[in-house]
């Protein structure tokens, strides 16, 4: 049979006596590379190929108990590598027999599990943990031959590596260690440079051992995990190299590789791939699903291509063959509800891995997965799922796998079954939206940042305008939506903006999908604070940073002759996991303040009480909202603040006037420097009275409009 992108496997190999013929060499620079595996004592040769990961059994059995450090020679198209019985270097052709080179000197009796052969030079290069790197001539491996150390391991920084590979190109070697940090090796000296970790064991789950590592022509380096079989592909024409998914090839417990770098890699035989847009990692480029075809498969029918056709060229489009009849969706999808499929196997031996864009991000999530490794009988089955609480309404994409293979994610290939992907709709059935004041209109949230002293009074230290979408399901309330305009910044201080949901815990938000956008752009700042006991958001860490302030003015959209209506916005959307009951939820506008932004002067009457620039030890709230776990205690009740916890008394004066307002419209605020008193004459018994008079203090008839900012000032 002819091998292609076939990664051969070898475990370990015959004793032979020392011979001046040796058996056929391979073909000149195969596609095929060799993956070796020692598994109980008898060498087995497994061709894998790279670009599903299926593998067929070359040579069942070898007569030497293992073979490891193994290269392919581009200059005569033999494996060389490491015969642990013969404990030394040896030439391997293509009937797999281990002919055993004459070594005289050097590093000899003692196992290599780390070797290549290079390309710009016959020679093998070999690495023994806590030793070193050595070199062996290979140009006339009949002779006798020279083992050469290159450099300690201490002067390579004692690597711990379980196999490199050369460049295709640069001379250089190239492993990732067990710790998941790519490294680079001259060979010329040993000297070892560290690029970058390119896997995390934590973030991956299980542990790793590169045991078997090799590159292709186009610069790409696979590395296989012995435990799981998994393959990566690193591209280390990158500037800033990762590996990525590529493949779900054979495992065990011993592993070594060995490839003609100077192949490529790709598809030669016909794989079924998906159909959805390459955003979804669709393509063979991207390490799309692809499965080599069997006897295992969805609905009635299977085609093939050599790369995915995607949306709107489908496979189906493209040959005319609807092959993507394996899954039929029963019920619609609905947020919040249950929802049926029947899925239809060719065979009983096959698992079902399903995922669907719930969040229309364009990639399939992992709490996206609909099903995991389900085990379907052959014929049709009917399954269930339900659409979480948070699944965005609209088209967007799903996902099923079926293969004999557990653990398949949404990508990568694998050695059997099929991959079918269906544009899917989701809906907002019996899903009820409120908006808070209304759908078109604002309040307007005001603030002092002079706490504990009362400052002027003016109001406008920060102006916010912000309006809440709630959506309701089931008395559940499922998600929000929060937007908002600055309106005003009068504060010589440095202020963030937060919101606070009173007893709704940090644990009930979504935390994946909490969403900041600022000026229409995603922010990239730490949202949720997820040390507090209700729920906070930060909004804008420093609101000053967002505000576009005039040439000549001191202020934003305070002063006189000051005009500027660019105003930056803000979008915060908040999903919960499985939705907070609609009784015990806050009323709005919930609990919105300020805090002092971090690393930046407070004023020293706070900075005495903080021990320094306070950032959020500090807070303003609307009256009578308790601060947050983060405010420094010891400012309650301070200077001209008559916050009492006991009574429930926050952010108020002797006269209760508060530090912070809330106006239920779009409010027209005072100038700088101007009493709230002077401009609004009825807000001073207003706010003395709890809201019990004067409940519409606040318009314009209602001021004296001469101290009131406007937009044509």
């Amino acid at each position: 049979m002819t091998f292609r992108n076939t990664l051969y496997a070898i475990a370990t190999i015959a004793i032979m006596p020392l011979a001046q013929s040796y058996a056929t060499e391979f073909e000149q620079c195969p596609t095929q590379a060799f993956l070796i595996q020692s598994p109980s004592g008898s060498a087995i040769i497994y061709g894998v190929d790279l670009a599903s990961g299926d593998y067929d059994t070359l040579e069942p059995g070898m007569s030497i108990s293992k073979l490891n450090g193994v290269g392919f020679n581009f200059h005569d198209n033999y494996l060389y590598g490491w015969d642990y019985d013969a404990q030394t270097l040896a030439k391997i052709g293509s009937d797999y027999v281990s002919q055993p080179l004459n070594i005289v000197s050097g590093l000899i009796g003692q196992p290599f599990f780390v070797g290549d052969v290079a390309l710009n030079e016959n020679a093998w290069y070999g690495y023994r943990p806590s030793v070193g790197l050595f070199r062996v001539d290979l140009t006339d491996p009949a002779a006798q031959l020279s083992m050469t150390q290159v450099a300690t391991a201490n002067s390579m920084g004692n690597p711990k590596l379980t196999d490199f590979a050369f460049h295709p190109t640069n001379g250089l070697l190239y492993a990732v260690d067990n710790d998941g940090f790519l490294m680079e090796i001259d060979v010329n000296d040993g000297s070892t440079t560290v690029l970058g970790e390119v896997l995390n064991e934590t973030n991956a789950g299980f542990n790793f051992t590169f045991g078997a590592q090799y590159f292709d022509v186009d610069e790409h380096l696979y590395i296989s995990n012995n435990s799981n079989g998994y393959v990566y592909k690193i591209d280390l024409k990158s500037q800033t190299p990762t590996a990525e998914f590529f493949a779900y090839g054979p495992k065990s417990q011993s592993n070594d590789g060995a490839r003609c770098a100077l192949a490529p890699v790709e598809v030669t035989v016909g794989m079924d791939f998906g159909d959805a847009p390459d955003s979804y990692s669709t393509s063979f480029a991207t390490s799309g699903p692809r499965h080599l075809e069997s006897a295992l498969f969805l609905g009635s029918q299977i085609d093939t291509e050599v790369d995915a056709n995607l949306y709107p060229q489908s496979d189906d489009a493209a040959s005319n063959i609807d092959d993507e009849d394996g899954v039929e969706f029963v019920t619609n999808m609905e947020v919040g509800e249950a929802a049926l499929v029947r899925v239809t196997a060719s065979e009983a031996n096959g698992v079902l891995n399903a995922w669907i864009d719930f969040d229309g991000n364009g990639a399939f999530d992992e709490d996206e997965q609909v099903f995991t490794d389900k085990a379907l009988n052959k014929g049709t089955s009917t399954l269930s799922y339900t659409v979480p609480n948070w699944a965005e309404a609209g088209t967007t994409w799903s996902r099923f796998r079926i293969s004999s293979i557990e653990g398949l994610g949404p990508t990568g290939g694998v050695s059997d079954g099929e991959v079918e992907d269906y544009p899917v709709a989701i809906t907002q059935q019996n899903v009820s939206v409120t908006y808070y004041p209304s759908a078109n209109d604002y309040t307007s949230l005001a603030y002092e940042d002079l706490w504990p002293v009362k400052g002027d009074l003016d109001m406008n230290d920060l102006l916010m305008h912000m309006r809440i979408t709630e959506f309701r399901k089931n008395d559940q309330i499922i998600k929000l939506e929060v937007t908002g305009k600055v309106a005003a910044v009068g504060a010589g201080y440095h202020n963030g903006f937060a919101l606070q949901l009173p007893g709704v815990a940090p644990t009930t938000v979504d935390e994946s999908r909490l969403q900041i956008e600022i000026n229409q752009q995603t922010a990239s700042h730490a949202v949720l604070e997820t040390d507090q006991t209700n729920a906070v958001f930060i909004v804008m860490p420093d609101v000053k940073a967002h505000v576009d302030i005039n040439q000549g003015c001191k202020f934003f959209r305070t002063e006189a002759n000051c005009a500027n209506s660019q105003l930056p916005t803000w979008k915060l959307t908040i999903p919960f996991i499985d939705g907070v009951a609609q009784n015990s939820f806050p009323a709005a506008p919930y609990d919105p303040f300020i805090f002092a932004t971090e690393g930046m002067h407070h004023g020293s009457r706070v900075g005495n009480v903080t021990g320094g620039d306070p950032g959020r030890l500090w807070e303003v709230h609307l009256k009578n909202q308790a601060p947050t776990d983060s405010l420094h205690s010891r400012l309650l009740g301070r200077d001209d603040d008559r916050s009492d916890p006991l009574l429930g008394l926050f952010y108020q004066d002797n006269e209760g006037l508060p530090w912070a307002l809330e106006i239920p419209a779009t409010w027209q605020h005072p100038l700088e420097k101007v009493d709230i008193r002077q401009a609004y004459p009825m807000f001073a018994e207003f706010a003395t009275s709890e809201g019990a008079v004067n409940t519409d203090w606040y318009q314009p008839n209602n001021a004296n409009v001469e101290l009131l900012y406007k937009e044509e000032n």
